[in-house]
């Protein structure tokens, strides 16, 4: 009967959040612990440093025991890496049932996610990597071969001619086939 849900409740649904409260339930706790965090070297009138990290992060995703938070900054993400032990272990404290193992971090509008696997991103950055190697060798390729027609090839010493052929072979070799 009670069909009405708040916007941040649909938020959080939408990235991958279950709806039994645990959504809620750990951006509260991410709150608590991470506004729990002191800065030493603060000035007086300026707000504590936890307070400012829980203002400025929130948690996005949850995958396989890691804990994905946005924050509004880069600066905010050395913080939080240098508390990462002590904000896994509040929430371990305070949601004992929840598995989390590690924390990832972003900045608010990358594209940046954990549903992507690991064997998928490693597939894809291969196929890109691959992709520009294979530019490069044809650039190479062009210019060996532009310098062999255009003569300036023999306008070097016999020697390192000899060393820039065997360079370049070693290059366009796979090594995987040597």
């Amino acid at each position: 009967m009670n069909d009405i849900m708040s916007s941040s409740d649909i938020m959080l649904k939408v990235m991958n959040f279950s709806t039994n409260g645990d959504s809620q339930k750990i951006q509260s706790v991410w709150k608590d612990v991470v506004s729990k965090i002191k800065n030493y070297q603060s000035d007086d009138d300026e707000a504590p440093l936890g307070e400012r990290l829980a203002a400025s992060t929130r948690v996005v995703d949850l995958k396989n025991g890691v804990l994905l938070a946005e924050t509004d900054h880069p600066g905010w993400i050395q913080y939080l890496n240098f508390y990462k032990k002590f904000i896994i272990k509040g929430i371990k404290m305070a949601i004992p049932d929840m598995k989390i193992t590690s924390l990832a971090f972003r900045i608010a509008g990358s594209k940046i996610s954990l549903s992507e696997s690991y064997e998928e991103s490693v597939k894809k950055n291969k196929i890109e990597m691959d992709k520009r190697i294979d530019a490069q060798e044809n650039a190479m390729k062009k210019y060996v071969g532009k310098t062999a027609q255009s003569g300036q090839k023999d306008a070097l010493p016999p020697e390192l001619t000899a060393k820039f052929d065997s360079i370049i072979q070693n290059m366009l070799t796979n090594p995987e086939n040597k």
